[in-house]
């Protein structure tokens, strides 16, 4: 390779677009998207064969997306760095996630940039450290999506946008949807997977591949031996028509008298009382007081948080009842807190566009103190992003234990 070159490079695929949802689609409906970027970013890497003391720069999702999609392992990788002090000493995939300064560039042979649409920064920092040598760009300068995010718009297509001053702002500018017809598609596609003709459902897409929410089921698992093993309660706020306790049910088999219940808008908790109740599952209105439900072990809010308003009160009615755990799964996270618009469109089930709240990292550990301690973050079960002008927001997961 040449200063500042790559040997191989493709034509850039502007077939591209961006699933906010995450896996809102059919999952035996995945598009060639992904796989050609990924030929195209194996094709990349196949100019470091041969080549010794090859620095990553980026510690996040796209590495280890590389690491599980593509045979970056394969090449002689000697270090991983990050700006991010907060990431910075700790252990990722094995090697331990450095600072740029730290490194002896004189000693680097080549350098694998893997962060999507902050190549030329990266570029302009390696001059200032002094680093002369090979840069594989994984991207081309009109790409902005990671490859992990390809999907086809024929499928889905579900944007964040706008930011509204409050949220009648963005409750006038949306169109909201129709519960009824919602709750139609939503509850079909349950019974498919109740008779067995899909494995696991969420927002009414069918999934044909087991997939366990570890976090959540080690959540639901620590609460049980802490308990002995006698009984576990969950209060799923948001919780559709049980879609998370169905996708874990065979993980969850062994939990001795779990009692779990949701806590959904009336039409959904009808139609789950009727329907789909048994000795774990339980329905309840949303609207509801909580107090029958004081001391619960884990109250979940798995993809809900932001769509609630005001969040303030739900806040409070959960710290009300105690529980021993918070969790909050899929809720967007970015560097401050704006409310937006969202559009979901997911082919033959529903068309919407709701308000959605995004919310800041410092609200998101202060919300439940002093009461409740954060003892766990991470990334979110499903990925989820939305890019403005000015900042990123990313799905996570956290876990707070009552003090």
């Amino acid at each position: 390779m040449t200063n500042r070159e790559e040997r191989t490079t493709m034509e850039n695929n502007k077939k591209t677009g961006i699933d906010m949802r995450g896996g809102g689609i059919d999952a035996d409906k995945s598009s060639n998207y992904i796989q050609e970027k990924v030929k195209d970013i194996n094709a990349r890497l196949c100019a470091l064969q041969g080549v010794s003391n090859i620095v990553i720069w980026g510690a996040g999702i796209h590495t280890a997306k590389l690491f599980e999609k593509t045979n970056i392992l394969s090449y002689s990788i000697a270090n991983i760095v990050d700006i991010d002090e907060r990431k910075q000493n700790e252990k990722y995939f094995g090697y331990i996630i450095r600072n740029p300064r730290e490194i002896s560039w004189s000693g680097v042979n080549a350098v694998i940039i893997s962060v999507c649409g902050k190549e030329k920064q990266i570029m302009k920092s390696l001059t200032e450290l002094g680093y002369l040598g090979s840069i594989v760009r994984l991207y081309s300068d009109e790409e902005t999506t990671p490859f992990y995010l390809l999907y086809d718009k024929r499928i889905s297509q579900n944007i964040i946008g706008g930011d509204y001053d409050n949220w009648t702002d963005a409750c006038n500018a949306s169109s909201g949807y129709d519960d009824k017809n919602i709750i139609a598609k939503v509850a079909d596609s349950m019974q498919k997977v109740l008779s067995g003709d899909a494995v696991w459902e969420r927002d009414g897409c069918l999934f044909y591949e087991q997939k366990f929410v570890y976090p959540i089921c080690a959540a639901i698992l620590r609460c049980a031996l802490q308990n002995d093993n006698k009984g576990v309660r969950v209060l799923d706020i948001g919780g559709s028509l049980g879609s998370t306790y169905i996708q874990n049910r065979e993980y969850l088999r062994y939990v001795k008298n779990l009692e779990y219940i949701v806590a959904e808008q009336k039409c959904f908790a009808e139609y789950g009382h009727k329907n789909l109740e048994n000795q774990v599952l339980k329905f309840i209105n949303s609207g509801d007081d909580y107090s029958n439900y004081a001391g619960v072990d884990i109250v979940l809010l798995s993809g809900s948080l932001q769509y609630i308003y005001p969040y303030e009160k739900l806040i409070d009615k959960i710290t009300e009842i105690r529980p021993h755990y918070i969790i909050i799964d899929r809720v967007m996270i970015s560097n401050r807190m704006r409310i937006c618009r969202q559009v979901v469109s997911k082919e033959e089930i529903y068309q919407a566009s709701l308000p959605i709240t995004i919310f800041s990292e410092s609200w998101i550990n202060s919300c439940f103190s002093p009461e409740y301690k954060l003892v766990e973050k991470n990334a979110a079960s499903v990925l989820e992003y939305a890019y403005f002008t000015d900042d990123k927001a990313d799905a996570r997961f956290y876990v707070f234990e009552r003090n």
